[in-house]
Protein backbone atom coordinates (compact mmCIF):
# COMPACT_ATOMS: atom_id res chain seq x y z
CA UNK A 1 0.00 0.00 0.00
CA UNK A 2 2.74 2.43 0.89
CA UNK A 3 4.41 1.79 -2.45
CA UNK A 4 1.18 2.65 -4.29
CA UNK A 5 0.86 5.88 -2.30
CA UNK A 6 4.45 6.84 -3.14
CA UNK A 7 3.81 6.05 -6.82
CA UNK A 8 0.68 8.25 -6.78
CA UNK A 9 2.60 11.14 -5.20
CA UNK A 10 5.45 10.80 -7.72
CA UNK A 11 3.02 10.61 -10.65
CA UNK A 12 1.17 13.70 -9.39
CA UNK A 13 4.46 15.57 -9.01
CA UNK A 14 5.50 14.56 -12.54
CA UNK A 15 2.17 15.75 -13.95
CA UNK A 16 2.61 19.13 -12.28
CA UNK A 17 6.27 19.56 -13.27
CA UNK A 18 6.04 18.32 -16.87
CA UNK A 19 4.46 21.55 -18.25
CA UNK A 20 7.03 23.63 -16.36
CA UNK A 21 9.88 21.54 -17.80
CA UNK A 22 8.44 21.86 -21.34
CA UNK A 23 8.08 25.63 -20.88
CA UNK A 24 11.67 25.91 -19.58
CA UNK A 25 12.92 23.89 -22.55
CA UNK A 26 11.04 26.15 -24.98
CA UNK A 27 12.38 29.27 -23.29
CA UNK A 28 15.94 27.89 -23.41
CA UNK A 29 15.63 27.01 -27.11
CA UNK A 30 14.24 30.48 -27.91
CA UNK A 31 17.04 32.15 -25.96
CA UNK A 32 19.63 30.06 -27.80
CA UNK A 33 18.13 31.07 -31.17
CA UNK A 34 18.13 34.74 -30.17
CA UNK A 35 21.70 34.51 -28.87
CA UNK A 36 23.09 32.96 -32.08
CA UNK A 37 23.16 36.24 -34.09
CA UNK A 38 24.86 37.97 -31.17
CA UNK A 39 27.45 35.21 -30.93
CA UNK A 40 28.00 35.32 -34.71
CA UNK A 41 28.44 39.10 -34.58
CA UNK A 42 31.00 38.69 -31.79
CA UNK A 43 32.89 36.08 -33.84
CA UNK A 44 32.89 38.38 -36.87
CA UNK A 45 34.03 41.35 -34.79
CA UNK A 46 36.98 39.30 -33.58
CA UNK A 47 37.86 38.40 -37.17
CA UNK A 48 37.60 42.03 -38.23
CA UNK A 49 39.90 43.13 -35.41
CA UNK A 50 42.39 40.45 -36.45
CA UNK A 51 42.13 41.56 -40.07
CA UNK A 52 42.77 45.20 -39.11
CA UNK A 53 45.85 44.37 -37.04
CA UNK A 54 48.99 45.01 -39.08
CA UNK A 55 52.37 44.36 -37.48
CA UNK A 56 55.27 46.74 -38.02
CA UNK A 57 58.24 44.82 -39.40
CA UNK A 58 61.68 46.29 -40.01
CA UNK A 59 64.91 44.90 -41.42
CA UNK A 60 68.14 46.33 -40.04
CA UNK A 61 71.46 45.83 -41.80
CA UNK A 62 74.72 47.76 -41.79
CA UNK A 63 73.35 50.75 -39.87
CA UNK A 64 70.32 50.98 -42.20
CA UNK A 65 66.70 50.24 -41.44
CA UNK A 66 64.00 49.26 -43.93
CA UNK A 67 60.27 49.35 -43.22
CA UNK A 68 58.78 46.17 -44.71
CA UNK A 69 55.34 47.72 -45.21
CA UNK A 70 56.97 50.51 -47.24
CA UNK A 71 58.83 47.91 -49.32
CA UNK A 72 55.59 46.04 -49.98
CA UNK A 73 53.92 49.27 -51.12
CA UNK A 74 56.85 50.15 -53.36
CA UNK A 75 56.82 46.69 -54.96
CA UNK A 76 53.07 46.86 -55.56
CA UNK A 77 53.40 50.32 -57.11
CA UNK A 78 56.22 49.10 -59.35
CA UNK A 79 54.15 46.10 -60.41
CA UNK A 80 51.08 48.25 -61.12
CA UNK A 81 53.19 50.66 -63.17
CA UNK A 82 54.35 47.75 -65.34
CA UNK A 83 51.09 45.73 -65.34
CA UNK A 84 48.31 48.28 -64.85
CA UNK A 85 45.44 46.03 -65.91
CA UNK A 86 46.44 43.15 -63.62
CA UNK A 87 44.91 42.75 -60.17
CA UNK A 88 47.35 41.66 -57.44
CA UNK A 89 46.42 38.24 -56.04
CA UNK A 90 49.66 37.31 -54.29
CA UNK A 91 52.82 39.09 -53.20
CA UNK A 92 56.11 37.74 -51.84
CA UNK A 93 59.18 39.80 -51.01
CA UNK A 94 62.76 38.67 -50.63
CA UNK A 95 64.87 41.37 -49.01
CA UNK A 96 68.63 41.19 -49.57
CA UNK A 97 70.22 44.16 -47.81
CA UNK A 98 73.74 42.95 -48.71
CA UNK A 99 72.80 43.36 -52.41
CA UNK A 100 70.81 46.55 -51.70
CA UNK A 101 67.84 44.87 -53.44
CA UNK A 102 64.34 43.67 -52.74
CA UNK A 103 63.18 40.91 -55.07
CA UNK A 104 59.45 40.35 -55.39
CA UNK A 105 57.08 37.84 -56.91
CA UNK A 106 53.60 39.19 -57.59
CA UNK A 107 51.10 36.88 -59.29
CA UNK A 108 54.01 34.55 -60.16
CA UNK A 109 55.84 37.38 -61.98
CA UNK A 110 59.32 38.17 -60.69
CA UNK A 111 60.99 41.54 -60.54
CA UNK A 112 63.27 43.57 -58.29
CA UNK A 113 63.77 47.03 -56.82
CA UNK A 114 66.70 48.79 -55.31
CA UNK A 115 66.49 49.39 -51.59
Amino acid sequence: MAANKVKEVVDAALEKTEPVVRKAKTVAETAAKKAEPVLEAARNAGKQVAAVFVPEVYVQHANRQFDCADLVDRCKEDFKAKHSATMIRSCKLYIKPQDNMVYYVINDMEDKLEL
